[in-house]
């Protein structure tokens, strides 16, 4: 059987969102996020003047935490931790459907590698 979720999914922030903050950076270079099977990856340009500068980040399947859904009124955010605690990666901005599917991928890929637990059998 074949799996019908693609092996890679991306989101990015809206334009529009991104006009209605008045940011100008992400209207023109909306920050994305990225998730394959070996891991979560953002890009993010920090000023729109100086593109050239842009963080890119990349947290492996094995390191993330959660991946948490923040729903808003027109525009969701996803955040995604790491197992550390430090630096999450997060993206604003997402339209609603892209938002649920791309955390929805993510957290069945989590399933997938989960380390498979023994379960105890109780002693007599």
């Amino acid at each position: 059987m074949t799996d019908p979720s693609p092996s890679a999914i991306a989101v990015s922030s809206s334009r529009l969102w991104a006009l209605f903050h008045l940011n100008l950076t992400r209207l023109f270079f909306p920050a994305t996020m990225s998730a394959d099977t070996i891991g979560v990856s953002t890009t993010n340009v920090d000023f729109w003047l100086t593109p050239w500068r842009r963080v890119d980040e990349h947290l492996p399947l094995s390191h993330i935490a959660e991946v948490t859904h923040i729903r808003g009124l027109i525009w969701d955010a996803i955040n995604v931790e790491s197992s550390g605690g430090l630096n999450p990666l997060r993206v604003s901005g997402v339209a609603k459907p892209a938002a649920l599917a791309f955390v929805d991928h993510v957290r069945a890929r989590l399933n997938e590698v989960a380390p498979v637990v023994p379960q105890q059998t109780p002693r007599r």
